[in-house]
């Protein structure tokens, strides 16, 4: 989506030149609190074998180097195959990804430790192609914080 930015002059009148400003309409950020230390979280977070265990559309995760994986997964038409790079790592901070594709999907997860051995997890994801993805962030989250706390007791 383009849209438009009015450009104030020196004078202060509005309008005088327009400048096209690019939008990222498929984009969000979620937060949840989980009850585990950050150290933990990292460690799960890490595991990306286990994703389908808290995002159901994806099928299988295989590993194709120690910063690189394939994810197969599934939407309402079809199966799809998608090549994802970490490209950050932050220990007990932050994990950031890149999918190799024309769809250019990135995202990153911070980490805040809190008072009380618990965890703010916010994860930032964009999408070019698919705002529909975006849409089940917030279950997709919450399933991470059932998949943590399981693990942690």
């Amino acid at each position: 989506m383009i849209i438009t930015e009015q450009k104030q002059s020196q004078t202060g009148a509005v309008g005088q030149g327009r400048t096209p400003v690019s939008v990222d309409m498929n984009a969000d950020c979620r937060s949840i609190i989980v009850n585990a230390p950050v150290a933990e979280v990292y460690r799960r977070c890490l595991e990306f074998e286990k994703l389908p265990e808290f995002i159901p559309a994806i099928r299988k995760i295989e590993k194709t180097s120690p910063t690189s994986f394939s994810c197969l997964w599934a939407t309402k038409d079809a199966e799809l195959t998608t090549n994802v790079k970490i490209i950050m790592r932050v220990p007990e901070r932050r994990v950031a990804w890149q999918a190799v594709s024309d769809d250019f999907r990135v995202g990153v997860v911070f980490l805040d430790s809190l008072v009380g051995g618990i965890t703010k997890v916010t994860i930032k994801v964009r999408s070019i192609v698919e705002p529909v993805m975006l849409t089940a962030l917030g279950p997709h989250l919450r399933n991470f914080k059932r998949f943590i706390e399981r693990g942690t007791r």
